[in-house]
């Protein structure tokens, strides 16, 4: 998957996607959430959809294991933000530059891996 900057670009898409419909998600419950304003994520939600799922089978037809793995991962940073205050989400982006800055650190005393899917 390293070698296919294509299917990066689009898990990067599943994850922003993933990201739009969770937010549209969390307006449903605002005072300020209409009826022109509902239909017009509705709309959005059903053509992201549609989008994600495209790219998203694209991408695990390659690697199923890595893609799922991948997801995963993204699914679990999505859940993060999404119940991040914003302090948080200030050291989350600070932390994200120092792993940039400085990944031998981070894969020496850091710990992440994935799961092998059993099947």
């Amino acid at each position: 998957m390293k070698d296919n900057p294509i299917q990066l670009e689009y898990l990067k898409s599943v994850l922003l996607a993933q990201l739009l419909l969770e937010a549209n998600e969390s307006l449903f419950f605002t005072t300020q959430y209409r009826q022109s304003i509902k239909n017009l994520i509705n709309r959005l939600n059903k053509e992201l959809e549609q989008v994600v799922f495209e790219e998203y089978t694209k991408v695990y037809k390659t690697d199923p294991e890595m893609t799922t793995n991948i997801l995963r991962s993204i699914e679990n940073i999505v859940s993060k933000l999404q119940t991040s205050t914003i302090d948080e989400l200030v050291m989350i982006d600070a932390v994200v530059d120092k792993y940039k800055e400085n990944k031998e650190w981070f894969m020496d005393n850091a710990n992440a891996e994935f799961l092998r899917i059993d099947g």
